[in-house]
């Protein structure tokens, strides 16, 4: 599989807070036509749909491609907790380079129910687990379907053991929350008060939708699509049993596996982390922002602290990591957000994110996982 593959429309809608009376069908309409729009094309040139939701239960591409009409195109749906975007991504641009299709729609929405508040997201109930045994490998991974516990472990260990300063994480959230008011599109913007008893070190959760036309350069060429953005790899891999060896809840939670898929990442595209320009990376909590920036290359882990404090810098360009607030900013619509993360790229490489922009940005690198379990890397090129 070596065709090339581009870009050729992205679209979003501003994230909402949980419990949003927006629709799946509403929101995601409104982030499909942003992105026909922006490519130029009608959607009856669309050859395939890949479709992401967590939270909406059986049908629901259905629901979301409703307003676009039934126009009997193969549909498929990834419903894979907050790697669910990048997967219907990944298996789109697979399609492409197979030579299945030469134009996909790839779409993501999340409208989380308003039963299930941010506790509850996180797998956390209002009655307390039982206490976790968090000192080894499987007491970690039993944890992951109650994850507040593991991130809390996450950061215990930075201090501990990496001495990341209480100023550093505090650091990391006072910058996410910067970049998210100079983006439109994230939740905090709209976001009221959020649960006293929620750790201030997850991101918020959020309702919303996006959606990324990719197609090849033939399809561009015949119909005028926009060309400006390639795509130069897209790696994916999921956690191994070596690389838990460490009994570690940073490797638990993808550190291993993502310096593993972003090294395959770099090695197809021929490029390493030194030439990324701007990077969207998943910081579900405070501590993967900083274990993530690490495991990409953009700093040691022995730099942590002076990487956050120099507010992530690329290339000697500050908040080129997350300069739309991150998950920590912009919020987490877990069927969207690997989308949201590659449309803010595109973005970015086509000069277009104003008040937040990278100058010069030409390179760019996209990051999910799912708690470890598994982790994507795609990286984007300006043409």
């Amino acid at each position: 599989m070596s065709g090339k593959v581009l870009v050729a429309g992205a679209g979003m809608v501003p994230f909402q807070p949980l419990g949003c009376s927006a629709s799946h069908a509403t929101m995601a309409g409104q982030s499909i036509r942003a992105a026909l729009a922006d490519a130029r094309i009608d959607y009856d040139l669309v050859d395939q749909v890949f479709t992401s939701c967590v939270h909406g239960g059986a049908g629901i591409a259905e629901h979301a491609l409703s307003q676009m009409g039934y126009s009997g195109l193969p549909v498929f749906s990834l419903a894979d907790a907050c790697v669910a975007a990048s997967s219907a991504f990944q298996l789109a641009h697979n399609s492409l380079q197979c030579g299945q299709a030469e134009c996909v729609l790839v779409v993501g929405v999340e409208c989380t129910p308003p039963r299930i508040g941010e506790r509850e997201f996180f797998g956390f109930h209002d009655d307390p687990p039982a206490p976790a045994q968090l000192d080894s490998v499987n007491g970690f991974i039993s944890q992951r379907q109650q994850p507040m516990q593991l991130f809390a472990a996450q950061n215990s260990w930075l201090s501990k053991q990496q001495g990341i300063y209480a100023s550093s994480f505090e650091h990391v959230l006072e910058r996410a929350r910067t970049q998210a008011w100079l983006n439109p599109y994230a939740v905090l913007n709209r976001a009221p008060d959020r649960d006293g008893r929620f750790a201030p070190y997850l991101c918020p959760p959020a309702c919303g939708a996006a959606a990324i036309l990719i197609c090849t350069p033939a399809f561009a060429l015949r119909f005028g699509a926009r060309a400006d953005v390639r795509v130069l790899a897209s790696a994916r891999g999921s956690d191994s049993s070596s690389e838990q060896e460490s009994d570690c809840v940073l490797d638990v939670l993808g550190r291993a596996t993502t310096r593993r898929v972003a090294q395959q990442a770099y090695q197809q595209a021929g490029i390493g982390a030194e030439d990324i320009d701007v990077a969207e990376l998943h910081d579900q909590s405070v501590g993967d922002f900083m274990v993530n920036s690490a495991a990409l290359g953009f700093c040691r882990e022995d730099e942590i602290h002076r990487f956050v404090q120099l507010n992530g810098p690329l290339k000697g360009q500050m908040n080129a990591v997350n300069p739309s607030g991150g998950l920590l900013g912009r919020g987490n619509a877990p069927g969207a957000t690997g989308l949201a993360q590659l449309v803010e790229l595109v973005w970015q490489l086509r000069n277009l994110a104003e008040g937040r922009q990278i100058v010069g940005a030409r390179t760019a690198l996209q990051h999910s996982t799912a708690l470890g379990r598994e982790v994507s890397v795609t990286l984007l090129q300006r043409t």
